[in-house]
C-alpha cells in the first residue's frame, strides 16, 4: 500500500480491490445503524427504560463497529494490518501526543458549539435534549465503556485505519482526509441535530487523519479517546 502522503499504487493481487476497501468500512457503519434500529425495536417492547437502552444500545453500536473494524482489517495482507495500526512514535509519546491534541480538539469543539448557540438559539435547546445519560451506575458504565474505549477503537479503525488508508491510494492525502472526515461526520447521528456539531465534527475527523498520518493509530485513539472522555465527564457531573 502507498504512503499517506500520496496516492500509492493500486493494491496488490493478494489484497482485496479498491472499492471493497473504501466501500466495505462505509457498509459496516451504515450496517451497524440498520442493526441499531432492529435493536431499538425490539428493547421498546421491553420494561427496559429509556435512558438504559440508549446505554445497551450506545455500548452494542460500539461493539459492533469495533468488530466489523477487525474482521474488515484482518481481510487485509499482513503487512498491511501491521501498517494500518503501527505505532509510529514511542508508546508514550503517542499516548502524551494523543492527549495534548485531544484537548486542542475539545476547546475547538467546544468554541464551534458555543458561536453556533450565539448564532442559532435552537442550537441551545437541542443541545438539553440531544446530551443525556442515565443516572443508574450501570448505565453510566456502560455508557463511558462504549464512548471512551470502544467507539475510539473502532471509529479509529475504520475511518482512519481502513478508509482513509485506502482513498489515500488513489487521491491525494487532503482530499481523502476531507472525505473520510465528511463521513466520519455522518456516522454520527447528532450531526443531523446540531449543524455546530457537524462542522466540529468534520474539523475534527480532519486532525484525526493528519495525527494518524504522522504519529499513527494510537496516537488518533488517545486523542479521539480524550475528547470523548471529556464529553462522558461532563455528562456525568450533569446528570
Amino acid at each position: 500500500m502507498g504512503t499517506l502522503d500520496h496516492a500509492g499504487p493500486a493494491p496488490a493481487a493478494d489484497g482485496p480491490g479498491f472499492l471493497w476497501r473504501v466501500l466495505s468500512p462505509v457498509g459496516a457503519v451504515l450496517l451497524a445503524f440498520v442493526l441499531l434500529v432492529v435493536g431499538a425495536g425490539i428493547l421498546s417492547a421491553t420494561s427496559l427504560s429509556d435512558d438504559g437502552t440508549a446505554a445497551v444500545l450506545s455500548f452494542g453500536t460500539s461493539v459492533l463497529l469495533l468488530a466489523f473494524g477487525v474482521v474488515l482489517w484482518r481481510r487485509l495482507p499482513a503487512h498491511e494490518r501491521r501498517a494500518a495500526v503501527a505505532l509510529k512514535h514511542s508508546a508514550w509519546g503517542a499516548v502524551g501526543l494523543g492527549v495534548t491534541v485531544g484537548i486542542g480538539l475539545v476547546i475547538g469543539a467546544a468554541a464551534i458549539i458555543v458561536a453556533g448557540s450565539a448564532i442559532d438559539p435552537v442550537v441551545e435547546r437541542r443541545l438539553d435534549e440531544v446530551e443525556e445519560i442515565g443516572t443508574a451506575p450501570w448505565q453510566i458504565t456502560l455508557t463511558v465503556i462504549a464512548v471512551v474505549v470502544l467507539a475510539p477503537l473502532g471509529e479509529e479503525l475504520l475511518f482512519r485505519g481502513l478508509l482513509l488508508r485506502a482513498l489515500a491510494q488513489r487521491i491525494r492525502f487532503w482530499p481523502a482526509a476531507a472525505l473520510s472526515s465528511l463521513l466520519f461526520a455522518a456516522a454520527h447521528a447528532d450531526s443531523y441535530l446540531l449543524w455546530p456539531r457537524a462542522i466540529a465534527l468534520i474539523g475534527t475527523g480532519l486532525v484525526l487523519a493528519w495525527l494518524y498520518r504522522w504519529r499513527g493509530y494510537w496516537a488518533s485513539v488517545t486523542a479521539h479517546a480524550t475528547v470523548n472522555t471529556v464529553a462522558a465527564i461532563a455528562l456525568v457531573a450533569s446528570s
